[in-house]
C-alpha cells in the first residue's frame, strides 16, 4: 500500500513538474511573440481610429473680399467662420457602435492569442512525444548493440553464422537512422518554438520535456460543448460583429435627421459694419438612401452566419471527443505491454538456444511496433485534448 501511495505521488509530481514547464514556455511566448506584439498595437490604432470618426467636423472660415469698378472706395468684406454637427442623439449611438468596436477589436486579439498559443502548446506535446520515442529509440539500440556483440563473439568461436550477424548490424543501421530522425525533427521542433517565442531563449530545458499534463476527458460531452460554445473567441466574435450589426441598423435610421450648422458672419459694406450669427440646416434626402436596408441585410447575414458556424464548431467538438475517447480506450489496451517484460523473456530465450536470432528479431520488432503504438496514441490523445481546451489558454 505504501509503494502505491509513493508511485502515485510520484506520478503527480511529475505530472505537474510538465504542466509548470508547458506554462512556463506558453507565459514567454504570449510575452515575445511577435504577432501578439504586432496584433497589440494594431488593437491600439483601430481603438484610436473609432475614437476620431465620433468627432466634430472641422470648422470652417470664410472670408470675401470685393470692389466695384468705377470707385476704388467701394469694397466689401464679409468674414464668416461656422461649425456643423449632427443630431446629438447621433453621437451617443456612435459612441455605443464605437465601444462594441473596441470589444471586437479585444476580441480579435484573444483570438490571435489563442491560435499562436494552441500552436507553442502542440508543438510542446510533439517535444514530449518525440523526446519518449527518442527514448524507446535509445533502448532499442542499446539492444542491438549488446545483440551484436553477442554474436560476433558467438562467431569467433563457430556458435554463429556470418548471416545472422549481417541481420543484426542492419537491425543496428536501421534503429541508428530512425533514431537519426527522430533527433532531427526534434531540433525543428526546438526551432520553431523559439521562432514563436520572439527568437529569444526559453528558460525551460525543452530536452527534459518527457511527460505530458494531466488532463483528462469531462464526464460527459454536454458538459465541455457549453463551456466551448460560450468560451469560444470566434462564436465571440462572430456575437459581437451581430451586436455591432443590430447597432448599425438603427445608427442608420437615425441618419435620416438633419444636420445643423452655427456660425458667426461680420460684414464691413460701404462704411458700415454689420454682425451676426448664421443657422443652416442640411436635410439627409439623397446621402442616406437605402443605408437602413443595406444593414439590415449585414445584420440578418450575421445571425446566419454565427448560426452556422455555432453548427459547425460543434460538430468538431463532437468528432474531436469521439476520436479522444476512441484514441483512450485504444491506448488503454497496450497498458498490458508496460506490465510484462516480453523484451527480458525473448533475450533470456535467445541466450538459452530456446528461439532463433531470427524468430527473436521478429517478435522484438513486433513489440517495439506495439510500443511505437502505444506512444503514438498517447500523443494523438494529448492533442485531441489540446485541441477540445483550446479555449482555457
Amino acid at each position: 500500500m505504501r509503494k502505491t501511495i509513493v508511485l502515485f505521488c510520484a506520478l503527480v509530481a511529475v505530472s505537474a513538474g510538465a504542466q509548470n514547464n508547458i506554462t512556463r514556455i506558453l507565459s514567454s511566448i504570449e510575452a515575445n511573440n511577435p504577432r501578439l506584439k504586432a496584433g497589440a498595437q494594431m488593437v491600439l490604432s483601430q481603438k484610436a481610429e473609432v475614437s476620431s470618426q465620433n468627432s466634430l467636423e472641422d470648422p470652417s472660415f470664410g472670408f470675401e473680399h470685393l470692389w466695384g469698378a468705377e470707385n476704388a472706395r467701394d469694397r466689401k468684406y464679409d468674414i464668416s467662420v461656422s461649425q456643423s454637427f449632427d443630431f446629438p442623439s447621433l453621437y451617443v449611438q456612435r459612441n455605443q457602435v464605437g465601444n462594441l468596436k473596441r470589444s471586437l477589436y479585444d476580441g480579435q486579439q484573444a483570438l490571435l492569442r489563442q491560435q499562436v498559443l494552441l500552436q507553442a502548446k502542440e508543438l510542446c506535446l510533439r517535444i514530449v512525444y518525440l523526446n519518449r520515442c527518442i527514448a524507446l529509440g535509445n533502448e532499442r539500440q542499446a539492444a542491438a548493440d549488446r545483440l551484436a556483440h553477442l554474436y560476433r563473439d558467438r562467431l569467433e568461436t563457430g556458435d554463429a553464422a556470418i548471416l545472422d550477424v549481417n541481420k543484426i548490424e542492419i537491425e543496428q543501421l536501421n534503429v541508428s537512422t530512425a533514431n537519426a530522425r527522430l533527433r532531427n525533427e526534434l531540433a525543428a521542433c526546438l526551432s520553431q518554438l523559439r521562432v514563436l517565442n520572439g527568437g529569444e531563449t526559453l528558460d525551460v530545458e525543452l530536452s527534459a520535456l518527457a511527460d505530458y499534463p494531466d488532463f483528462s476527458l469531462p464526464a460527459s460531452f454536454d458538459e465541455l460543448k457549453e463551456q466551448a460554445l460560450q468560451a469560444d473567441p470566434e462564436l465571440q466574435l462572430l456575437r459581437q460583429e451581430n451586436r455591432i450589426a443590430d447597432k448599425s441598423v438603427a445608427l442608420n435610421r437615425a441618419g435620416w435627421l438633419p444636420k445643423f450648422e452655427l456660425g458667426y458672419r461680420h460684414a464691413y459694406e460701404l462704411g458700415e459694419r454689420f454682425n451676426g450669427l448664421s443657422v443652416g440646416v442640411s436635410i439627409p434626402l439623397f446621402a442616406n438612401r437605402k443605408k437602413v436596408k443595406v444593414a439590415k441585410a449585414q445584420a440578418l447575414a450575421g445571425t446566419f452566419t454565427l448560426s452556422s458556424r455555432e453548427q459547425q464548431v460543434l460538430a468538431e467538438l463532437q468528432v474531436a471527443y469521439d476520436e479522444a475517447m476512441s484514441l483512450r480506450e485504444n491506448h488503454a489496451r497496450y497498458d498490458l505491454l508496460t506490465r510484462q517484460n516480453n523484451l527480458g523473456l525473448l533475450q533470456k530465450a535467445l541466450s538459452a538456444g530456446q528461439i532463433s536470432m531470427v524468430e527473436y528479431l521478429v517478435d522484438a520488432t513486433q513489440l517495439y511496433e506495439a510500443f511505437d503504438n502505444r506512444l503514438s496514441l498517447e500523443y494523438e490523445y494529448q492533442l485531441r485534448l489540446a485541441r477540445l481546451y483550446k479555449f482555457e489558454l
